[in-house]
């Protein structure tokens, strides 16, 4: 039995056809892309918070630092008035703010080289308050350390 063209064509095609479906019906393909897509969406949100968590640690090490700045500003200012017993020459200091000499005025201004306050300085300023006859140099200390900025005050009297 010989076979003409006309029927090894329509096989051709019936063959093809069978091969590739004209209409394939199936969700795998529009799947994929959303699982790909979701996938980029909580990478990018990972991305994000870590380099916030990153960027908050670092302002949480500099307000520390700047603490402790500040804090030292104003223990040297203490210091300057209440100073060391050990150190006999430096009794005779003033008992006010306004007591300082004329070198000595305020603000005083420390920068820091240290370990740990590398980078960082205090502004420290004094104010005498009067309250019930009784005069109280208060120290105001301003620690900086990158752009973070912390204050600490002492109220003090020798009474």
């Amino acid at each position: 039995m010989r076979i003409s063209e006309g029927d090894a064509g329509a096989r051709r095609a019936h063959a093809s056809k069978a091969l590739c479906p004209p209409k394939q019906k199936g969700i795998g393909l529009p799947a994929a892309i959303f699982v790909i897509t979701l996938l980029a969406v909580i990478t990018a949100a990972v991305y994000q918070l870590v380099g916030q968590n990153a960027q908050t640690y670092q302002e949480q090490v500099n307000s520390t630092r700047a603490f402790y700045a500040a804090e030292t500003g104003a223990g040297f200012a203490m210091n300057s008035l209440f100073p060391p017993e050990d150190y006999p020459e430096f009794l005779a200091q003033p008992t006010s703010c306004s007591d300082w000499g004329a070198g000595e005025t305020f603000p005083r201004l420390y920068e820091f080289s240290v370990e740990g306050l590398n980078q960082c300085s205090a502004s420290v300023a004094c104010e005498d308050i009067a309250f019930g006859g009784v005069v109280y140099p208060t120290f105001t200390s301003t620690g900086s350390c990158d752009g973070v900025s912390r204050i600490v005050q002492i109220r003090t009297s020798y009474e």
